[in-house]
């Protein structure tokens, strides 16, 4: 929490005039909002592209910025998100199958937080390499908004309620999108999980 604090401080100094303060958010979000970015796009040049488009809008639109409507953390992730969205509209690619495609909910989605760590060394790190490779094959086979659903709930960490405004969904829907995509990336990576 003491995160929201300092970014909502940092905010309202920036609304207050003293744009230098946009450095420290920037500090705070570049590399998590690239790597984000970068897993979603899969493509570094597209990442980039994006990364500069959402910093442009954060840079545009921060005096409209409300604490009052959720977290500068959340606020963020929402124009990348819509950022990449309108990308693939653009570029028209669809990828994955639609969310109303029929899952089981008999499988344990926890898995994602219980991926071993590799040991360290020469295996260590080849084994980590092609974890990464499958996971980002993985990632690549589900629809953008449950890959975006997935990503920022378990690698950014945002909460469910986050996730919602970042997706601009209610809060169940974004429940549910982030259990369909955990479930298809653990049967893609079934033999890499314990």
């Amino acid at each position: 929490m003491a995160a929201e604090k300092s970014d909502r401080i940092l905010v309202e100094e920036i609304q207050r005039g003293d744009r230098r303060r946009l450095a420290g958010l920037y500090e705070r979000y570049s590399k998590r909002l690239y790597g984000y970015l970068l897993r979603l796009t899969r493509d570094e040049a597209a990442a980039e592209d994006v990364f500069q488009e959402t910093w442009m809008k954060v840079i545009e639109s921060i005096d409209a910025f409300d604490p009052a409507r959720g977290s500068f953390r959340a606020w963020v992730f929402r124009i990348a998100s819509n950022a990449v969205i309108d990308r693939a509209r653009y570029e028209k690619v669809r990828r994955g199958r639609e969310l109303d495609a029929p899952v089981s909910n008999e499988e344990d989605t926890r898995w994602i937080d219980h991926v071993p760590s590799p040991e360290i060394g020469p295996e260590g790190r080849a084994g980590a390499a092609e974890v990464g490779r499958a996971m980002t094959e993985a990632l690549a086979g589900i629809p953008a908004v449950q890959r975006s659903a997935v990503l920022l709930r378990h690698q950014q960490g945002l909460s469910y309620r986050e996730l919602a405004v970042v997706l601009g969904t209610p809060e169940g829907t974004a429940k549910v999108l982030v259990h369909r995509g955990v479930i298809v990336l653990r049967k893609r990576l079934a033999e890499y999980v314990s």
